[in-house]
């Protein structure tokens, strides 16, 4: 059973990122200005604290709503030093044998994005979700959603820091802990055993690979043509799949497949395309580790996608099942 109280170390993490809406690199789209991180103790005590800021390379000019809310400026960014170096001070600083926390599911595949397109080591295993699990353990259900600071309110929490800046927002999540831990404690049998199915397929999501490519087509049915970009990479090794169940429409065009990796099993695919200014699409892409729950459930939904008359549902896919 899931449980906050465990023999590694916590360490609660925040990430504020920048982006371009109008030039965006989409091997990174979110690029990493700020970490910020608290070391707590067994009592959810903050005893360390981590704030660096990090200089960009790819999106020097501050997006306006970033630097509103944050209020982190270009010349303060100027004087950061380079993701790989403060990545570097992190790890050490965090130690080993550790377990990340974080407030929501964003900050661990920003960062992971970050370091692969530096080139630098991940270290770090999914880290614990706070918000998904205040959901749960707090609100009825893992699917409710609230922000740290009105989750702070909602619980009577009184934190006395800025707001929005990393390591801020890694302390008011650390003063959410032992709210939480209690809460998860008195839940029933079967809440502890939903959560714990819950933590484990964020975990499983928090791992995915991510495929962002820019297009040449205008319209979908082009792009879902092209079979060398609907291909699934394992989200472990890298190699090319076969498909299980192929790409279909499951509904506002988000599209669903199976494929399998050889060497480690079945891979789970979503798909959805977003149209830039050019006027051509950006296809976007993740695969992680299906169970096999989600295997029978999608090649279901596939049965029925295949039911239904083609006039009352999208394009369909047509891919060769030989890999």
């Amino acid at each position: 059973m899931f449980s906050l109280s465990q023999d590694r170390r916590l360490v609660v993490f925040d990430l504020e990122w920048n982006q371009s809406s109008y030039t965006p690199n989409h091997r990174m789209p979110h690029e990493i200005i700020e970490i910020g991180a608290c070391r707590v103790d067994e009592d959810y005590n903050v005893v360390d604290t981590f704030s660096q800021v990090i200089c960009p390379r790819l999106y020097k000019k501050l997006d306006k709503h970033i630097r509103q809310v944050t209020g982190i400026t270009e010349d303060e960014l100027r004087g950061g030093r380079s993701f790989a170096d403060v990545f570097a001070d992190f790890m050490r600083w965090c130690g080993e044998d550790v377990q990340l926390v974080t407030w929501g599911r964003d900050d661990y595949p920003v960062l992971k994005r970050n370091a692969a397109f530096f080139m630098t080591p991940m270290p770090f295993e999914p880290p614990v979700d706070a918000q998904m699990v205040f959901g749960a353990a707090c609100l009825g259900g893992a699917h409710q959603q609230m922000n740290l600071h009105a989750a702070l309110e909602h619980m009577h929490i009184e934190v006395d820091v800025p707001a929005h800046r990393a390591v801020y927002d890694a302390q008011c999540t650390a003063a959410m802990l032992p709210a939480i831990d209690e809460a998860v404690r008195a839940m029933d049998e079967n809440k502890r055993a939903e959560l714990d199915r819950t933590i484990d397929r964020e975990k499983r999501i928090a791992n995915s690979a991510l495929r962002s490519q820019p297009t040449k087509y205008v319209y979908q049915s082009e792009a879902i043509a092209d079979e060398k970009l609907m291909n699934i990479a394992c989200p472990r090794c890298g190699q090319r799949t076969r498909f299980d169940t192929p790409w279909f429409d499951s509904g506002r065009e988000k599209y669903l497949a199976i494929a399998q990796c050889p060497q480690h099993g079945m891979i789970y695919g979503t798909m959805h395309f977003k149209r830039v200014q050019s006027g051509t699409l950006v296809m976007h892409q993740r695969a992680y580790a299906a169970n096999t729950d989600e295997v029978e459930s999608t090649r279901e939904k596939y049965r029925l996608y295949l039911l239904t008359p083609p006039k009352k549902r999208h394009h369909r896919l047509s891919m060769k099942q030989d890999g």
